[in-house]
Order: structure tokens, then sequence, then C-alpha cells
């Protein structure tokens, strides 16, 4: 795993000196090679600067060139209706080093005197830009030339640094855990941001830590247990946290990242589409939203069709992370080859199809996939805060399904008949109901989970099909085909009435289906006579169907139904409510 960060940080130029530090600074102070204040510049980019770590956390120490506005202009706190000054030392701290590198580089020198001649005038500016905050991160540039990019101060600075630095130990050279390398290991490692979603510390969150008697192994302390170079562990956290800056907003609680060996123009981890609408920043970028739209959809039809290009060399690496009291939690590790990939996500939407009459084949998204994990209910909060609490530690086991083409875990299938079971008994009208067919995306869910289990069992032959199968030979599927028929049967003799059979009866008919079909059935031949006359029509349709359904049960049914068996009822509901909605749409085009 480390290996593989620091390779990608090697191959995509992020493996920063030590010292340095990717900043978002929100303005530059311009200033002239005389040292006159000239307004400021709004930065797009995040330029590389000096960081000098943890120590800038402190109250006597702070960063140099790039840093919060709070402490260039010393901003005052508000306390008790008086302004409390309580960063003087580190105003103090950043001034002076900028003197110290002046002595070693000219540009250096104009920031100086900047500085010192015009701090207030730049401090009232800054006060007057729109959406100025304490908290924004500045830097300096002079006639155009940011600090950080002059390279007259680099070597002033290196040794700068090292007076403060706590970080090298006295154990000498070892081999470095990342690199392999012979190396001084440093002591402590500087925590990685981007986390705070998720948990994450404001100042960053630690990948590797020795802090605790647990982590310290045969007499060893902190780096000596486990000891890496600042130069490879700089390039770790530089390759987390790009790909935690490129990654999708957070699922279950977790920020999912991923990367490649090779780079490859047909990411197909996009295809899964953790399911979250456009930011709002980039909301009227419809062009390029369509545009990416377009190429997942292509990309798509290229792994259904089994036509991307083999690339059998190349590895893909998946993580979901998340932050705790400062640490960096490694909730799940996946890697593979890249023909692997396409392989299982074929496999995993194959499991997932249903057909639906008159449209085709429409697949869920993963931030779908788990919303119907969930028990529907009214005003029951935001779905996403709901798949954090509910499905975090289930998160992990479902995302290692789909990657390795392995079962789902029964949880996944429990969960799935809960919530169509709260689904058909909630609804927007509280006094008229209407037949509800189990929600599709729920069924998917049921379909791929039986599938997978089936596979695993060696049971080939019982496969659950992506559309009806008339001829199944399974009591728990015929049983509900026999239900769905019941309640259209009802609801074509006497229209929408105030909770169904479907309402009533659903529950105890999946879990223990000889108690009500019998009652059911007397029902509906109450229900059919009414369908005599005008209606003839589909009274001669549903008594064909019973008969159909009936012989394929045979005389008696189970007492009570597996989870597997409730599973298959779900479906056989589900396929033979789309059957006769399109037998219903087919008679009405006649």
């Amino acid at each position: 795993m480390l290996e593989a960060l620091h390779k990608y940080a090697t191959d995509n130029s992020l493996a920063a000196k030590p010292g340095f530090k990717t900043k978002n600074v929100k303005y530059y102070i311009m200033l002239s090679a005389n040292g006159d204040f000239l307004g400021f510049d709004p930065v797009t980019a995040p330029p590389m600067c000096p960081d000098i770590g943890s120590l800038a956390n402190g109250t006597t120490k702070s960063n140099i060139i790039a840093e919060k506005a709070e402490v260039i202009f010393n901003i005052p706190e508000e306390k008790n209706g008086t302004q409390v000054y309580k960063r003087e030392q580190k105003q103090k701290f950043y001034l002076d080093a900028l003197r110290e590198a002046s002595e070693h580089d000219p540009l250096f020198k104009a920031a100086v005197i900047g500085l010192e001649n015009n701090l207030d005038l730049i401090k009232e500016d800054f006060s007057k830009l729109d959406k100025a905050k304490s908290c924004d991160v500045l830097s300096i540039s002079v006639d155009g030339k940011p600090l950080e990019s002059s390279s007259g101060y680099l070597e002033w600075w290196e040794s700068f640094r090292k007076r403060f630095d706590t970080s090298n130990g006295s154990t000498g050279e070892v081999r470095c855990f990342i690199t392999g390398e012979l190396t001084e290991p440093v002591k402590t490692v500087p925590p990685v941001q981007g986390l705070i979603s998720v948990g994450g510390h404001t100042k960053g969150d630690s990948f590797i830590c020795f802090d605790k008697d647990a982590y310290q192994s045969y007499g060893f302390e902190q780096a000596a247990n486990a000891a890496v170079s600042e130069e490879a562990v700089t390039a770790v956290n530089a390759s987390l946290a790009r790909l935690l800056k490129e990654s999708p907003p957070p699922l279950a609680g977790a920020k999912h990242i991923h990367w490649f060996s090779e780079q490859t123009e047909n990411d197909v981890t996009e295809i899964l589409d953790f399911g979250f609408d456009i930011p709002d920043d980039e909301a009227d970028n419809s062009e390029q939203k369509e545009e990416d739209e377009q190429k997942v959809q292509k990309m798509f039809t290229a792994l259904i069709n089994n036509s991307l290009p083999d690339m059998p060399r190349n590895r893909y690496y998946m993580m979901s992370l998340s932050g705790v009291n400062g640490r960096v939690m490694i909730r799940s590790y996946d890697e593979g080859t890249y023909d692997e990939l396409c392989g299982n996500l074929r496999r995993w939407y194959e499991d997932i199809a249903i057909y639906i009459p008159n449209y085709g084949y429409k697949y869920p998204k993963l931030f779908g996939v788990y919303s119907r994990l969930l028990k529907a209910q009214k005003d029951s909060g935001k779905l996403s805060d709901r798949i954090k609490n509910e499905l975090s530690g289930l998160s992990s086991q479902i995302m290692f399904a789909i990657m390795h083409n392995t079962p789902l875990p029964d949880t996944v299938a429990a969960k799935a008949l809960a919530y169509i079971r709260s689904d058909i008994l909630s609804d927007s009208d509280d006094e008229i109901r209407s037949q509800k067919p189990p929600d599709r995306t729920a069924c998917q869910i049921l379909k791929a989970w039986l599938n997978r289990k089936y596979k695993n069992q060696n049971k080939e032959e019982i496969l659950i099909m992506d559309r009806l199968e008339p001829q199944r030979r399974s009591a728990a599927y015929q049983a509900g085909r026999l239900m769905a028929e019941y309640a259209a049967i009802q609801t074509d003799a006497l229209g929408d009435v105030n909770a169904g059979i479907v309402e009533r009866y659903y529950t105890s008919a999946c879990a223990s289906p000889a108690l009500v079909m019998g009652k059911l059935s007397t029902m509906s031949q109450y229900h059919l006579s009414k369908l005599k006359g005008e209606k003839k029509w589909l009274y001669d349709i549903h008594g064909q169907a019973l008969e159909e359904i009936s012989c394929m049960i045979g005389e008696t049914l189970p007492k009570r139904f597996s989870l597997e068996q409730q599973s298959e009822f779900a479906l056989g509901y589900y396929f033979q409510c789309s059957e006769i909605r399109a037998r219903k749409t087919k008679k009405s085009e006649e």
C-alpha cells in the first residue's frame, strides 16, 4: 500500500521536497521592487510553499511566506467586549524569519521593506476586500513574482527549519519501510489533510502513528518500529492529499479513493457512480456535466459488451478512509488487476440487471443501493446521514463483494426485504392506497444477493433471470406471483381502496404463506365475481393466470419461508406486477 502510494507520487510528480506543502493561498500581497504596496491578487492554483509543520500550531511560531491573515496582521479576538491580542509572538516569528531570509534572497528584502512600511495600510485594505476572512492564507509577490517561487532562499530555508526539527531520532540509518533504502528515520510523521468531512481533525490526521505503547514492539520506540524517511513519507502524504481532494463526496462515513499503476483513459470505477449531485460551484457547467455523463455511458456500454482494451499489467488500488482522534482509519483496502476489476464490475451489473418492459435496463447508483438498505421512513432526516450512521460497517463488505465477485452478506437481503415491507406500507396518501409493487432497486439487490449465493453453492441451474419466469420451479417465487394477481384482481374489481390486501397481508404472506394464502384465495373468488360483464376480459386473464400459477405451486405451501425464499417471493411479486402492467398496456393499445 505505502509503496503504491509512493509510486503514484513519483509518477505524477507529487513528491515535494521535505519542508514544503501545497497551500490554499487566497491572495497575494502585491509589492513593487521598492516595497510599495500595489494591492491584492487572487490566487487560482494552490502554490507549493515552505511549511514548518506542527510547530505552526503553537502560540510562538508560524509558517513563513504563506500564513493566515490573522497572524500576519496580528488581528485581535473579541473577548468579553474587549480586544485580546494573542498572536504577537507568531507575528514576530513571521517577520523575523522574513528578515533573516532577506540576507540570502533579494526578493525577500523588498517584502520586508513593504511589510515594515505599509503593514497598517495592507491590513486596512484587506479588511475592505469582499468576503475577506481572518483565516484566509496570504502570500507575497514582488513585481509579480511569488516569494515561494524564488530559489535564492532554499539553502537558507533548509538550515532554518532544521533548527526547530524534532522529528529526527538518534537510531542511526535503518531501512525505510516505504522504499527499502537506508535512511535516518523521522521520529514523528506529518499529518494528512482532507478528512474533515469524515471525522478528521482540522490540523490533519496521522497516517502512521507511534505514540502509544501498543505500537512499540521489542523495546523499540516511536520511529524505530516502522522507520520511514522524510522524503518518502512526504511523497505518500502528497499522494493521499491529491487523491482525497479528487475523490467523490463521502459515502457511509468514509472517503473512497482509488488510483492505477498505469494511466488509463477508461477509469471504470467512475461507472459505479456514488450517486451524488454535481457540486453547487459546478452547477452552471451543464455542458461539462453532459459530456462527462456521455463518456461514462460510453465506457459502461463498452464494459457490458466486454470491449474495453486489455491491460493485464495495470493494477488498481482502492481505499476507504475516515478520521478518528487525529488518526487516519483505513476502513478497507483493495487491489488487483485492471482486467479483473472490469470483469467483476461487469458481473455485478449482470447480477443486478432487471428488464423493464418498454424501457430496457436501468442500473442503480451505489448511493441508491445503500438507500434501499434503510427502512423507508417519513421525515427521517437526510439519507446520507442515515447511511453514515446505519451502514458504515456494511459498506466495506459490499464494496469487497462488488470488486471480487463474491457473495453479498445476508444482512443485505434482510435489510432490502425490510425496505420493501416498509415501502409498501408507506404511502403519500394515508386515506387511499393503490397496488404498490416492490421497489425495483431493492429487488435488484435481492436478485444479486440470491444469484451470488446460488453460484457460491454451485446451484447455477436455479439462478434468477432478469425477467418473469412463468415455469420457475420455486414455490416462493410462484407464491409471490400469486400475491400480485390477488392484489390486481382486488384493484380491478373495487378500484383504489383503503388498506388493500397488499398492505394487510404482504408481510404475512412473505414470511408464513400457508397461514394467509387460503384466505386470499377465498377473497379473490369474491372479487372475480365482480369482473363479469363489461370486465369479462379481465376475469378471463386473471382466471388463466391463477390456474397457471397454482399448477406450478402444487398442492401445499410451506408454513414458513427462509430468507432465500422470502427474497424469491419478493422477486416473483415484482415480476408479476410488471407482467400485469404490460398486458394492460397492450390491451389499452388494442
